[in-house]
């Protein structure tokens, strides 16, 4: 009990100090999104722009191959490649928070964990950006689905959030002691790709029984269901998936505190 107390003063009191260094984030994070697109012709637009014109090249191909109607499989990539970008973003290329702000680490003395989150947020800004495309997509192709759609995101983009920030704070503790990890972890999550729904469709898993076992029980094939449900069949997700992909960002969030109350204090010797 007591050290249940100590835990909780502790957590509180570093709440206070993330608290007092919140003005601090948001100019980081309004940066970062003014900066991704600076001197570009269509800015932000790119952010819906992008994925859709990889949703395009991909559902071409694919539908074809699998035999698929292209109106009804594009919405399906797009939305897997929008989940996608969250998780690869957090896994890698967040990695690089610590290293990102190595100047203010060494000048000031917020918590570093600021760090990833203000990553995780410029992604989940970019997540909502690029929903654009599908919400409009949504809009020729199942309009009854529109209103469900649009009122899901709000805590769709909670879950992932969390589950951002608490990957990307362990990828950056790993990132910046072992600098072979974002090579490592591209070829990881590059091997994940093929065996995830991003774009195959649970019943093109069905011929091998281990596969599509790992199907059901990957994490992303729920994480998905929250944007997909709603997107494409009209309805908000079950209510298991919600508390599975809230139980696994918590587990993940308890997990990265832990990770960063041990190695907080080093990283500086690292940078």
């Amino acid at each position: 009990m007591i050290g249940l107390n100590v835990f909780m003063e502790n957590f509180k009191e570093y709440l206070k100090r993330m608290y007092k260094a919140r003005y601090f984030l948001v100019h980081l994070v309004r940066w970062d999104v003014k900066f991704k697109f600076r001197r570009s012709v269509l800015g932000l637009l790119w952010t819906i722009l992008q994925p859709l014109l990889l949703t395009a090249i991909i559902a071409f191909v694919f539908s074809y191959i699998f035999k698929q109607d292209i109106k009804t499989y594009a919405p399906y990539i797009l939305s897997g490649i929008l989940v996608w970008d969250i998780i690869s973003a957090a896994v890698i290329g967040n990695g690089g928070s610590f290293m990102q702000a190595e100047s203010y680490i060494k000048q000031f003395s917020h918590p570093i964990i600021i760090y990833p989150i203000r990553a995780a947020l410029v992604s989940i800004i970019n997540f909502v950006i690029a929903s654009l495309g599908l919400i409009i997509w949504t809009v020729f192709v199942y309009p009854q689905n529109i209103v469900i759609a649009v009122v899901s995101i709000p805590l769709t983009s909670i879950i992932y959030f969390v589950a951002a920030w608490s990957i990307s704070i362990i990828s950056s503790h790993l990132y910046v002691r072992y600098r072979d990890y974002p090579y490592v972890m591209s070829l990881v999550m590059q091997f994940l790709w093929y065996l995830s729904p991003v774009f195959f469709k649970e019943e093109m898993f069905l011929s091998n029984d281990l596969l599509h076992t790992f199907f059901l029980v990957n994490p992303i094939t729920h994480f998905l269901l929250l944007i997909r449900e709603p997107f494409l069949n009209g309805y908000f997700a079950n209510a298991e998936s919600y508390v599975y992909c809230a139980g696994v960002s918590l587990l993940l969030l308890i997990a990265a505190w832990s990770v960063n109350k041990k190695y907080e204090k080093s990283v500086i010797y690292y940078l």
